[in-house]
């Protein structure tokens, strides 16, 4: 399939976001809490808008097996001995029994979280997310009732996406991105069948990007103020407008860089899978590194971003050596 320049930038820009957002940072810092409520969004939308049909079931499963199944454990198998260490070094020792079967449990569980369990690899949520979204979409294709059966999809997935603002009751990661996210990979899926937002227009991308963010910024304060004043019902209803605000401005953004092509940008691309499973280990290890030095974590976002661009770029070699000796490692059978 025939890479898409922007789209290969909007899943760069959103990886590295999200690295940035995984460092230790102070939540009062506005724009960090806007990063971090709405960039997910971006892989969701993007994951609706190429996903292709399949000519038969065994092929289908086969791609899922390769581009999500397989890199989900086995990102989890390599971070395992990375959790190991961390336990020992934060306490003194290796885990009991009990400790250490916990997030295994949280690993099959759907990077879950309870008195038994806890997330082993916990941006790897994204994964079976996806696998469920991806499956969702098979048999509503399936259906001449397809875009019904959507909307009280997406009906649901706000409504529990609501109340379990209230009670927290979703008992992964996994489902809360669900719940949260559903409704962008519809979007994506029916404006990739239907093919649009194709067409480049550098300058209207730029002032629609500028226009929708600033319009999703202004949302997201709103959104807060309500949050921290106890406004349940005005702090949900504002959610879905910043994000969708987000979304599109930051696609537009994107847009507007199409005409800048570069292999590197590719190639962070193709390792999204590769960074956002290895990137919270080696924060961990960064964090120990720094914390000898003057630049203490919780982290000033001016520290945390070229931290966030390091870790990327320190990533990158094991993304071209994956690219040629474990293609699997980056949700490919080959590339």
């Amino acid at each position: 399939m025939q890479r898409i320049n922007w789209i290969d930038w909007a899943k760069t820009l959103a990886v590295i976001t999200v690295v940035f957002c995984h460092l230790p940072q102070s939540q009062e810092w506005f724009y960090y809490r806007y990063l971090q409520a709405c960039i997910i969004v971006i892989f969701f939308w993007i994951s609706g808008y190429l996903y292709k049909e399949r000519a038969s079931n065994g092929e289908r499963w086969k791609k899922y097996w390769n581009s999500l199944i397989l890199p989900y454990l086995l990102w989890n198998i390599i971070v395992y001995p990375f959790w190991l260490a961390r336990y020992y070094f934060l306490h003194g020792g290796m885990p009991d029994i009990y400790s250490a079967i916990k997030p295994i449990l949280g690993a099959l569980l759907l990077e879950s979280e309870d008195y038994f369990c806890e997330p082993l690899n916990g941006p790897l949520w994204y994964l079976p997310a996806i696998l469920i979204l991806h499956i969702i979409a098979y048999l509503c294709h399936k259906s001449k009732y397809e875009h019904i059966i959507w909307a009280i999809l997406c009906i649901m997935s706000v409504i529990l996406y609501t109340t379990n603002k209230l009670w927290y009751f979703a008992p992964s990661l996994t489902s809360m991105g669900l719940m949260r996210n559903l409704p962008y990979y519809y979007i994506g899926y029916v404006m990739g069948k239907r093919r649009l937002f194709l067409d480049i227009k550098p300058h209207r991308d730029f002032v629609t990007c500028i226009s929708l963010l600033t319009v999703s910024i202004i949302l997201f304060s709103w959104h807060l103020k309500a949050f921290f004043s106890g406004e349940h019902l005005p702090h949900i209803i504002l959610f879905y407008p910043l994000y969708t605000c987000f979304l599109f401005g930051a696609l537009y953004g994107c847009k507007t860089l199409d005409n800048i092509r570069s292999k590197i940008v590719i190639n962070l691309s193709i390792g999204t899978l590769l960074i956002i499973g290895l990137h919270m280990p080696l924060i961990s290890v960064i964090n120990v590194i720094l914390s000898h030095t003057t630049i203490l974590s919780p982290y000033h976002w001016y520290e945390a971003l070229p931290i966030a661009v390091l870790i990327t770029f320190l990533l990158y070699p094991l993304i071209i050596c994956s690219k040629r000796f474990a293609p699997v490692l980056l949700g490919k059978k080959q590339i």
